[in-house]
């Protein structure tokens, strides 16, 4: 059974997130890689009941540590929306019993703290360096595992050889980003059903769809969703993290010149992510500082563009306010910013607002022809929207 890969498709409330696929690590940890596998492929019946990870939520996420799921008992169905003080003291293993089911089940009064069943031996009890690790979450005590597990999505050293370490993820690292950023109560329990839709195992040909952000590699953007999880570049230097934005950025228009608009702007939103985390400071460098501060500008512009073509005005004319209140911005994409957001108020007829837009793009870029249209236009709405409400005011008063 070794090379055998598993895949998780999350779904957070209604809308799903996309999938996350598991490599398992089987000749180091035997039984809870064939234990994990039959939870994710049809799950387990034992007596009349059947457990499994399809439609089992995550009950516990906490930030730069760990995202936790598997509990088959409590963690299933109606459970994943409304929280029960029960969810993550259940579980049930593939070497469960019938009879140890039915003997906690018939007891006159079955214990309320922890249920449960077929708890196996630990496995491969290492170390804990990185992200992305998926491990069995014991019940506190040596060889009590049964069907819960976690995936870190940070070094855990205080981990380390207290639990089994059984796989890792190798695709849908920004999956477990989102599920990992999600609101939580104080007890780490997601404040939206966190669910596992579906679950099996996974072959090269079902590919790894992804719904909150685009995977497509068109103009050499290989890199990770999120900068921290990427190994294609040195993260100390200036110059290949702006490289690294930068193809992403060009990923992003060429899906724009697609007319592909709602994953260019996952592109831009992801180039603006890897911005934001290594511009450096001007006494740091200078020149890159500089490039960066241009490239945040540029993915502005682009960002406004994307979202007028779809229609959103309002989050176009954010985008653009967001590159005017950059302090150190060059006219002319100060000009674009105006021009731009003037065309989203145009749109939304507030023509008031258009015409000051024009106007301030007038005055960082003289020689810009088009804008002097623009202008024109706002002027001739304003004075329609002026005679409609003088004429209606005389019907008033005839």
């Amino acid at each position: 059974m070794a090379g055998q890969i598993v895949f998780l498709d999350i779904k957070i409330d209604s809308q799903s997130i996309g999938r996350i696929v598991l490599e398992l690590f089987w000749e180091k940890a035997p039984k809870s890689c064939a234990n994990f596998y039959k939870l994710c492929v049809d799950g387990v019946r034992i007596g009349q009941q059947t457990f499994g990870y399809k439609n089992n939520c995550f009950h516990r996420l906490i930030q730069t540590f760990m995202i936790q799921a598997g509990d088959v008992v409590y963690g299933a169905g109606d459970r994943t929306v409304n929280k029960s003080s029960e969810i993550g003291r259940g579980g049930c293993s593939i070497y469960a019993k019938e009879t140890e089911i039915e003997a906690r089940n018939e007891a006159p009064e079955p214990s309320a703290s922890v249920q449960c069943y077929g708890d196996f031996e630990d496995e491969n009890l290492g170390e804990f360096p990185e992200p992305f690790m998926l491990a069995m979450a014991n019940m506190g005590a040596p060889d009590s595992n049964s069907s819960q597990f976690f995936i870190t999505t940070s070094s855990a050293p205080h981990l380390s050889h207290k639990h089994s370490i059984f796989g890792r993820v190798i695709h849908g690292k920004s999956v477990v980003r989102t599920v990992e950023r999600c609101k939580v109560d104080s007890d780490g329990f997601p404040v939206e059903a966190v669910v596992i839709e579906n679950c099996g195992e996974w072959q090269q040909s079902m590919g790894i769809p992804v719904f909150n952000t685009s995977n497509d590699t068109i103009g050499g953007d290989v890199y990770e969703e999120f900068p921290d999880d990427d190994l294609n570049f040195d993260k100390e230097s200036a110059e290949q993290a702006f490289e690294a934005a930068s193809i992403i950025k060009n990923s992003g228009s060429l899906l724009f010149k697609q007319k592909d608009f709602h994953n260019a702007h996952f592109k831009y939103t992801k180039s603006l992510r890897y911005v934001n985390e290594f511009i450096p400071e001007t006494d740091v460098n200078k020149d890159y500082n500089a490039k960066f501060i241009d490239l945040k500008a540029k993915l502005y512009l682009n960002m406004t563009l994307v979202q007028f073509q779809v229609q959103d005005y309002e989050k176009a004319s954010m985008y653009a306010t967001y590159l005017l209140e950059m302090s150190e911005t060059s006219q002319v994409d100060k000009a674009k910013a105006y021009y731009r957001r003037g065309n989203c108020h145009y749109a939304k007829k507030r023509f008031d607002k258009a015409l000051d837009d024009y106007k301030s793009c007038k005055e960082n870029n003289p020689s810009d022809e088009v804008v002097d249209r623009k202008i024109l236009e706002s002027e001739t709405r304003l004075e329609e929207a002026k005679e409609k409400t003088k004429k209606n005011i005389a019907k008033f008063f005839s």
